[in-house]
């Protein structure tokens, strides 16, 4: 009888058991499941930041400023004052303008281009902005440097405004 009795008490626990490991099975597999979306939102961040941490075509860390360029363009009847950074094959213009409110006209921005690349052939791309946010910024560079002062946090700021004022630059 006490055999019996033991015997009992062990099948109901190990049915208990076997209760409580079917119970986390489901629990398993949906854990397993968020895991692997959990991995598949690492690897996506991961391949977002590895984009963003590469340069692309038009990005550097290495501008030069072109016053040779920028002395071309100031001559173009509407232009009043332009500065040039050139990265690589790009160049960057900021210009400011007196015409049509001070609006960029597809016949001026023709006008800059043709003269950036007189300046240097080696330009392949010419990008022409108006923003009074980038002229600044690109100003204030010019006379960072002109001035001997350091440029420290330029390359990220500039990178940044690229994509913000061109974003289909490339």
């Amino acid at each position: 009888m006490k055999r019996m009795t033991w015997l009992f008490i062990i099948s109901i626990m190990m049915a208990g058991c076997l209760n409580n490991n079917q119970g986390q099975q489901p629990g398993a597999q949906t854990q397993q499941a968020q895991n692997q979306q959990q991995n598949q939102n690492q690897q996506q961040n991961q391949n977002q930041l590895q984009n963003q941490a590469q340069p692309q075509g038009n990005l550097n860390n290495r501008i030069q400023i072109a016053n040779q360029a920028a002395e071309k363009i100031t001559k173009i009847n509407g232009v009043t004052q332009a500065n040039v950074l050139v990265t690589q094959r790009n160049a960057y213009v900021a210009a400011a303008v007196n015409t049509n409110q001070g609006q960029l006209t597809q016949e001026l921005e023709d006008q800059i281009s043709k003269q950036v690349r007189a300046a240097d052939p080696n330009i392949q791309n010419v990008y022409v902005s108006t923003n009074p946010e980038f002229v600044d910024s690109v100003n204030r560079y010019v006379t960072d440097v002109g001035q001997g002062r350091p440029a420290a946090g330029f390359f990220e700021e500039f990178n940044e405004m690229v994509q913000r004022v061109f974003p289909n630059a490339r």
